[in-house]
């Protein structure tokens, strides 16, 4: 494991998606589809949905919008 994958999984232990959502602002609906998007973006990295949907929650703590605007760079 490196120090970014360490670093990156622990931002959201022990918070929950309405924590986030909490933290940012933001509504509970708008973070959900956002955490579907990352979701499906981190099947390219793993094969479990269970560290899919981890990755895309940690992302998510760092930007309730992250997969929204990794789509608008185009990757």
């Amino acid at each position: 494991m490196t120090f970014k994958t360490f670093y990156i999984e622990q931002l959201s232990k022990g918070m929950s998606l309405e924590d986030i959502a909490k933290k940012h602002g933001v509504e509970i609906s708008e973070l959900k589809k956002e955490l579907d998007k990352g979701t499906k973006v981190e099947f390219e990295h793993t094969e479990s949905e269970e560290q899919a949907r981890q990755t895309a929650t940690d992302h998510l703590v760092e930007n309730p919008k992250y997969y929204t605007k990794l789509a608008k760079v185009g990757l």
